[in-house]
């Protein structure tokens, strides 16, 4: 057996592996080819399957440990169907041994495979609602000590007092100036008689020193200010299942649900999240209810929430694109999923980035210009003082060498700037205290100064130029009489037939059929759901008399029947009693929301009617904007079953009829910019400033948005084959510098394609955090013609933070982005 060329030197282990206690280092981070389709038949024991394949050649190819692997599923579906019975049965995953410290490939295995590969146990088909579930208490407490907490490291902090010598000591203008204090004590203790001066180093040494304590104090207040606002991004306790072994709470293997801290979470460890809930670590969804959607843009971008499953994805597919993954400190808006924990603290997505950023910003423009100006006045007065000597020995009066000395060193002294230093801090501390008023923290003083000599200006989309909250921006609704023409409203601002009929009956359909609701915490009123039902809710709440006024319609009308919105529906349905909303005889009036294309299609329009509507929707698509349909109809009593309860759950089962519906109007949703901010690119580019927008959205969507914010200056630059105007990532990804260096090495390709972004680009979109490294550093090395730019980069989400860390100055937008 150990002849045969399939199997590594290390069969002898895996075979003692999984006759006796297996080791799992030696399972592979990823699914073996074939995997899963020559599994042995249900029942099989795992060890003769071992045996088997090892003896009829059927294993060949593949190393023992694959095998393995193989067996281990067995041993996992045999005992599914006990644990899903509430029986643990003989399978009990062993304690004590090594698992993966992170799962590498996670959205391409099965959940049967991450169950053998962690150690852990699903049950009730991902569910874990009922049956042994989960990590043991030992285990779990075993791995916490092992791998440390889910926590990632901080960054290392410098002691205060260490960086108050440094400031006072540090620098090649403190050095001059030190260098001048010395010379001053040595001529002091050289000198005889009344021509010593003790005065002059000890205003000297004031001067440094006070200098150097403002500063200090300044940039310690902005870092607590910076610890404050972190403070406010507090942690949630998180829902998790563990098995008990023998626990006298309860019998043996009872799955026990504890709400635990995040840091205290372990790979292997099964946990529950529902709509609000903050992805505490980088999970793979083993369970999720229809139409669960997670908001990634402060990780990617993404504006819009996207949709998870959690079926196995293909291996090729990039993490941040597997919709059956879900990564540290994105969140949950909609739906509710069980997940098992993949990877913890620095091990992921989010502690690579900022692990990524662990080293030494570039030197401020200050620091640069301040080390050589004293670079030449610092030959300027050593080569004064030189030929003061020389004229001295070589003047026909003979003078003392004390004297010569003096004369110097007085020739020398007088170069020095010992106002210099001062006058820069204090200027920086009053422009630190304007910002202030601005609501702008100043971490790094000579950031100020800098940012005055900015060329080009990066910035991210969501969340910086656009306010990061997706809002109605206008109703369409149906024209009257003859007009078959969409009367298009404007909400943000509303006009003044924001208030019409029409509208008002829109936007009650909305806020009625909606899965968005408010919830009271922390003494504030939130409405918790995805964006655009949110966004629904609120342009409904403020027509209909706020919050208090849609709890009251809701309350009068009731809910008397709900087909949820699904993937393969693309719309919500709701009934509510008639009497309170519309005139008529009909008991219940049902009202439907969705994809405008499947509600359109339900619809009593005309041909004409529908050509309207389908133009104003691409019309209002164009923009970028998301669009959802809105109609309703009548139910008359002959459609209520005889029980007065409503079933199906789409239109083939449907007790009542979905078509011949009445169409309401659209609803037009996008995360709009924020206010001043086209007015700001006008004031930069009027600066001459270049202004850039490098983001992960959707292409579409940049190109809408720059047009609306003057980046891109004109329509015509919104065409598709426009030149170099805008750039997506995969046009990057083929265009990357080897080891992300401009300096030398560049294929002339590479070269001539970012000569060209740096000077006609200005949307990069669809771009990852490394792209976003990848854009600052071409305008540092390339940009101005070839002398480079000074960059700064704007952002308030993790896939900012390599870029914000590699800019002259970086610029961190509100309080998630201060936690970046």
């Amino acid at each position: 057996w150990r002849r045969r060329s399939s199997c590594r030197p290390d069969s002898n282990r895996v075979m003692r592996a999984l006759f006796g206690r297996a080791d799992h280092r030696l399972l592979p981070a990823a699914m073996p080819e074939g995997f899963g389709r020559s599994l042995a038949p249900d029942g099989e024991n795992p060890r003769s399957l071992f045996l088997r394949q090892v003896s009829d050649g059927s294993g060949e190819g593949r190393s023992a440990a694959a095998i393995a692997v193989e067996a281990q599923v067995v041993v996992q579906r045999n005992s599914l169907r006990r644990l899903t019975s509430g029986e643990l049965g003989d399978f009990r995953p062993p304690t004590g041994v090594s698992v993966p410290i992170k799962v590498d490939a996670a959205h391409a295995v099965t959940a049967d495979y991450l169950s053998a590969l962690l150690r852990t146990v699903f049950s009730d088909n991902g569910r874990c609602s009922r049956g042994a579930c989960g990590l043991d208490h030992g285990e779990a407490q075993r791995r916490l000590e092992e791998h440390g907490p889910n926590r990632i490291s901080p960054p290392k902090t410098e002691n205060k007092f260490l960086k108050l010598l440094k400031t006072m000591f540090g620098g090649i203008l403190n050095i001059l100036l030190w260098f001048c204090v010395l010379a001053e004590i040595i001529l002091y203790f050289s000198f005889s008689g009344d021509a010593k001066d003790p005065v002059t180093p000890i205003i000297l040494s004031c001067v440094i020193v006070g200098t150097a304590l403002l500063q200090w104090v300044t940039e310690l207040r902005a870092e607590s200010s910076m610890q404050e606002l972190r403070a406010m991004q507090g942690s949630e306790l998180v829902r998790v299942a563990r098995r008990r072994e023998g626990d006298a709470a309860g019998p043996e293997g009872e799955v026990d649900t504890v709400e635990l801290e995040p840091a205290d979470l372990v790979v292997g460890d099964v946990i529950f999240l529902s709509a609000g809930s903050r992805v505490p670590a980088d999970v793979r969804v083993l369970f999720c209810t229809d139409g669960t959607e997670v908001d990634n843009s402060a990780l990617t971008g993404e504006s819009m929430p996207e949709a998870r499953i959690n079926t196995p994805e293909s291996e090729s597919m990039s993490l941040t694109e597997a919709r059956n993954l879900a990564f540290f400190g994105t969140t949950v808006v909609k739906g509710s999923a069980t997940c098992c924990i993949v990877a913890t603290g620095d091990r992921t997505l989010l502690g690579e980035i900022a692990t990524s950023m662990q080293g030494v910003m570039p030197k401020s423009s200050l620091e640069i210009q301040v080390a050589h100006f004293i670079h030449l006045v610092a030959s300027f007065a050593i080569l004064l003082g030189a030929l003061v000597f020389v004229a001295n020995m070589l003047s026909s009066t003979k003078r003392p060498f004390s004297e010569v000395l003096e004369n110097c060193t007085t020739a020398l002294f007088t170069q020095v700037p010992e106002g210099l230093l001062p006058t820069v801090t204090f200027s920086l501390m009053v422009a630190s205290k304007e910002m202030s008023k601005r609501n702008v923290v100043v971490k790094k003083l000579d950031a100020i100064e800098t940012l005055g000599c900015v060329s080009v200006f990066c910035s991210d989309k969501t969340g910086t130029l656009t306010t990061g909250y997706m809002s109605v921006q206008e109703v369409a609704l149906p024209g009257t009489g003859s007009d078959n023409g969409l009367q298009v409203v404007s909400l943000a601002p509303p006009d003044q037939a924001a208030s019409d009929a029409a509208v008002l009956r829109l936007c009650r359909a909305g806020v009625l059929n909606n899965a968005a609701h408010a919830s009271v915490s922390s003494g504030d009123r939130d409405v918790i759901g995805s964006p655009t039902e949110v966004a629904i809710f609120n342009a409904g709440a403020a027509l209909l008399g706020g919050l208090q006024g849609v709890a009251k319609l809701k309350a009068e009308v009731g809910l008397a029947f709900e087909i949820p919105f699904n993937s393969e529906n693309k719309w919500m349905v709701t009934v509510h009693a008639s009497d309170k909303l519309e005139d008529g005889a009909d008991p219940y009036l049902c009202i439907i929301k969705g994809a405008p294309e499947r509600v359109l299609a339900r619809c009593a329009l005309d041909v004409e009617a529908l050509r309207h509507a389908d133009e104003a929707l691409q019309v209002l698509m164009q923009q970028g904007r998301r669009v959802l349909c809105v109609a309703q109809r009548r139910i008359r009593a002959d459609e209520v079953p005889a029980d007065g309860k409503f079933y199906g759950t789409g239109e083939a089962d449907c007790s009542f009829g979905l078509s011949g519906l009445e169409f309401l109007g659209f609803f037009s949703i996008e995360d709009p910019p924020r206010p001043g901010v086209a007015e700001a690119v006008e004031k930069a580019k009027a600066a001459g400033i270049k202004v850039v927008m490098v983001t992960g959205d959707h292409p579409g969507t940049a190109r809408s948005v720059a047009h609306r914010l003057n980046i891109l200056a004109s329509k015509e630059d919104l065409e598709e084959g426009q030149d170099l105007a805008v750039i997506e990532g995969t046009q990057l990804e083929a265009m990357m510098p080897e080891n992300g260096d401009f300096s030398e090495g560049l294929s002339y390709e590479v070269r001539s394609f970012w000569n060209r972004a740096v000077v006609e680009t200005r949307v990069f979109a669809r771009v990852t955090p490394l792209h976003k490294q990848i854009i600052v550093k071409a305008f540092q090395a390339l940009g101005h013609g070839g002398i480079g730019d000074i960059v700064a980069m704007t952002g308030d989400g993790v896939n900012d933070a390599p870029a914000m860390k590699q800019a002259e100055v970086g610029i961190a937008m509100g309080i998630r982005g201060t936690e970046v």
